[in-house]
């Protein structure tokens, strides 16, 4: 088998910058007035949730020039997980809203993928984290203030996700096997589904984002489908 470095990039799901009133001590009156208001919106009624859960992940890693493949894949693998939400706005006096959504994660995949969809241990794995800050448009049944409501959201934007490891390329005639390591800067845009269940301050959150990204002559698609369970504290 044939070592090769491979994809190295980093895959984005949302960047958002924030500003402290503190920090702005130049700033005119109408300048501090605004980033007051955007610092108020960020922290005033927030939400920290600390989660466990698992996740189905894969990458799939395709060589441009013949289209010779492999995927990685985690089953059934504890995650843990921290999101932060900013307060929800509603649109006049509907259901519907927005809200940003913060979420820091980690993955690892240790099994790979054959044709005949088979999970075998080849040796192959790769693990990654990724911390993304997504603009959700979203429907909620029920009531916020009372902490009891289910919710459904698409989003899209931009965040970072870093993992590094190795896979064979099983699709290829001489069975290639090349290690990545995605940790460049690039921003790269990626759609996400957020389905939310709430009852007190506690809650299950479905979510599923599946960003890709082409260097260096591959093309690196991720899928993540990730479940948790946690406690929510609010500000």
């Amino acid at each position: 088998m044939k070592n090769r470095e491979l994809c190295r990039g980093t895959i984005y799901l949302l960047s958002f910058g924030i500003t402290s009133p503190a920090a702005a001590v130049d700033e005119t009156p109408a300048t501090k007035s605004y980033t007051a208001e955007i610092w108020d919106y960020l922290t005033t009624g927030g939400s920290l949730t600390i989660g466990v859960g698992g996740r189905e992940a894969d990458l799939t890693v395709t060589r441009l020039s013949d289209n010779a493949s492999g995927k990685l894949v985690q089953r059934n693998e504890r995650s843990y997980f921290l999101n932060y939400s900013t307060r929800p706005i509603f649109f006049d006096d509907s259901k519907f809203g927005y809200d940003f959504v913060f979420n820091l994660s980690t993955f690892k995949m240790g099994q790979q993928q054959t044709a005949n969809n088979v999970y075998q241990d080849l040796g192959t794995g790769g693990s990654g984290r990724f911390a993304y800050i997504v603009p959700t448009l979203f429907y909620m049944w029920g009531d916020h203030r009372q902490g009891t409501y289910f919710k459904a959201g698409i989003g899209l934007g931009a965040g970072i996700a870093t993992f590094d490891g190795d896979i064979i390329l099983t699709d290829s005639a001489t069975q290639d096997q090349v290690t990545f390591s995605n940790k460049s800067t690039a921003l790269r845009f990626a759609s996400s589904l957020e389905l939310e269940a709430r009852w007190k301050n506690w809650g299950i959150l479905l979510t599923a984002a599946g960003p890709n990204l082409q260097k260096d002559g591959y093309e690196c698609q991720l899928g993540d489908i990730a479940f948790s369970f946690g406690y929510r504290f609010t500000f």
